[in-house]
């Protein structure tokens, strides 16, 4: 049983390192571009270059070069304390700490010197392994060295990161302090588990760790790949405002040609074929909207604003909210062309949100409401000749 676990645990992890790498890959052109993201991506960076070393295609290479020896677990574990140097550099990085950079690396490169020295003075050996038959490879001192590194490493990490996630107004940081927090957690398991069999032999500790490496690739994966899942919900949500708003905007700036930037083109060439970044799309179109209300706030009689409450207050349920349909209702039926200012101008332009996400929220909901039959009906009533 524990052996199936286990084997199921190396398969697991195999797939989680095959996942590290895509996270890495993807995020490497944008993670140069942003020192915290830097930080981040050389930490998972190093971790993926380490547990690749576990693949069985990339372990027959390496037994190709240079025989059944221990310089692949040699590397492995060099690697390992890279990784652990650089996630310890993700956390200054993160916090503003930058005065410990030297430091790190000064003691990343101890620490490695020692293991070196260690594995060199060592009996022969063919692998750093600690067997259930109680056999130590290279030494009791190699394998002390490199579990302190990982665990100062890893617990400073989650301690700093764990604190730091609950704290700033960024999101995704946030978020991606929590995931990352989480993976080094399960990478101090793994690392704790070793201790443990250096003093005492469990066949479950042995098929837990795979699983706990798995888990920690997974979940250093998601950290780093978070970013870009958080930039692709944006530009989703840029282009959902894009194409709900393009109705009502086209209507207006037909009514006030001179705020609009650029020429109506059909809707799907504005998101297939757009004019620059989507969200500077969307911003654009909020922008010529509320310009385009700016001037029809001196065509719109207060006695329209009035009526529309009244209509919309005594009428069906309102497809939007209430300001937002009364709003719809009183851009559908203002058009500024041939029309004298009605010298009074309304509140209209007050109407909406207290900032630029909350006022686009405003105009979508005034974009779905100005299409409603509801509101085509008022338009439809307010055309009609009085019978008098």
């Amino acid at each position: 049983m524990h052996a199936e676990a286990a084997a199921a645990g190396t398969w697991f992890g195999n797939a989680s390192t095959v996942c590290l790498w895509v996270a890495v890959l993807l995020r490497a052109p944008a993670a140069m571009r942003h020192h915290w993201q830097r930080s981040l991506w050389l930490a998972v960076a190093t971790a993926a270059a380490a547990m690749a070393l576990n693949l069985p295609p990339v372990l027959d290479a390496l037994h190709g070069v240079f025989g059944p020896s221990h310089v692949a677990d040699l590397v492995r574990n060099l690697i390992g304390v890279l990784s652990a140097a650089a996630v310890l550099d993700f956390v200054t990085a993160s916090t503003g700490e930058r005065r410990w950079h030297r430091q790190l690396a000064v003691a990343a490169a101890a620490v490695m010197a020692v293991l070196l020295l260690l594995d060199f003075t060592a009996p022969a050996h063919e692998s750093h392994v600690i067997t259930p038959s109680g056999v130590v490879e290279p030494s009791t001192a190699y394998w002390l060295v490199l579990i302190a590194a990982h665990l100062a490493a890893d617990l400073t990490c989650v301690m700093v990161c764990s604190r730091y996630s609950r704290i700033g107004s960024n999101r995704a940081f946030k978020a991606c302090l929590r995931l990352f927090s989480w993976g080094t957690a399960f990478s101090a398991l793994f690392w704790a588990g070793y201790l443990t069999l250096l003093v005492v032999d469990e066949p479950w500790i042995r098929s837990l760790l795979p699983w706990t490496m798995a888990l920690h690739g997974l979940l250093r994966a998601s950290a780093l790949a978070l970013p870009t899942l958080f930039s692709l919900r944006q530009k989703v949500e840029d282009i959902v405002t894009i194409w709900r708003l393009w109705p009502m905007w086209c209507d207006l700036i037909a009514a006030v040609p001179h705020v609009a930037l650029d020429k109506p083109r059909p809707r799907m060439v504005e998101i297939v074929r757009p004019k620059g970044p989507w969200d500077l799309l969307a911003y654009r179109k909020v922008i010529e909207i509320r310009d385009a209300i700016l001037v029809m706030r001196d065509h719109t009689p207060p006695a329209l604003l009035e009526e529309a409450q009244e209509y919309v207050e005594s009428g069906p349920v309102a497809p939007a909210g209430t300001d937002a349909t009364v709003m719809a209702c009183a851009l559908r039926v203002t058009r500024p062309a041939g029309s004298a200012p009605s010298g009074a101008p309304t509140e209209i332009s007050a109407l909406g949100g207290e900032d630029l996400w909350a006022e686009t929220a405003f105009l979508v909901q005034v974009a779905k409401a100005y299409g409603s039959p509801l509101v085509r009906a008022f338009a439809e009533q307010r055309a009609e000749p009085d019978p008098a």
